[in-house]
Order: structure tokens, then sequence, then C-alpha cells
């Protein structure tokens, strides 16, 4: 990466960093690096294009949480938002299962059967499923869930 590109990556980084947290915070509680709570918004610059959501909180998956992310996406074409779906701590283990958000998009991989009733009829306006394009095999392991 040029020091030019990799001096935009770092300012839009920090940019959506800034909207997507206090986005999150209206809808649970931020881990604060001790005990497990509602989502965990990994907070170092990677140097990818994406931001990266952990959660087993399912309020975080609703379509109002997830349109209101990908509105902090216009005008930023090369970046995503990555949401990790796992249920830790329960006695049923759930496989590895997201979302990714850009702009003009969601990727659906989320395996509703393992939600609550409530949750499973959870639908997104333009998404897609996860799988549906070569390119999504970036996403076959959203995370350590």
């Amino acid at each position: 990466m040029t020091s030019d590109l990799m001096e935009e990556q770092r300012r839009e980084w920090r940019a959506l960093y800034d909207q997507i947290r206090p986005l999150l915070q209206q809808f649970g509680e931020e881990d604060d690096g001790g005990e497990w709570k509602d989502y965990l918004l990994l907070d170092e610059n990677l140097g990818l294009w994406h931001h990266r959501i952990e959660t087993s909180n399912l309020e975080i998956v609703r379509p109002a949480v997830v349109r209101s992310l990908q509105k902090l996406l216009i005008g930023y074409p090369n970046w995503e938002i990555v949401i990790a779906v796992g249920n830790p701590g329960k006695k049923k283990i759930w496989p590895a299962m997201g979302l990714v958000i850009s702009e003009d998009e969601v990727v659906d991989g989320l395996q509703r059967q393992y939600f609550p009733k409530e949750f499973q009829s959870i639908e997104y306006e333009g998404s897609r499923p996860q799988g549906s394009r070569f390119s999504d095999i970036l996403y076959t392991d959203p995370g350590p869930f």
C-alpha cells in the first residue's frame, strides 16, 4: 500500500470507528476487555478495509441496526462492517455465522434455525445469501464462535 493510500485507510478507519461505536452503544453494552457483554467492536486497525463487531446479542442484527450501520458506509465504497454472531457460554454451540455490510448490500450468512423464533424471520433489504458469489469465500469463517 502506498503511503497516501495507507493514510487514507487510517483516516477513514478512525472516522468510521468514531461513528460505529456510539451507534452500537444505543443497542447494548460494549465489552470492556474483561467480562463478555453485548458486543465487541474491535478497536485495532489491522490495515484492512473493514470494521469487525462480535456479538451474541441478536438485537445487534435487527434490520434497523444493520440499516443504520449501512448508512454510515455511504461515501466509503471500499469499506465493510463484518458482524460475527455467536452464542458463547451457552450449552448449544452455534456454527460460525454473520453479516457483511457494505454501502450497497448485505451479505447474509446467518443461520436462523439456531435463533429464537422472534429472530428467525429477520430479512435485510438489499441482501443476498452468503456463498452466492465466489468472492464470498473470504467470509466463510466470520469468527471464533
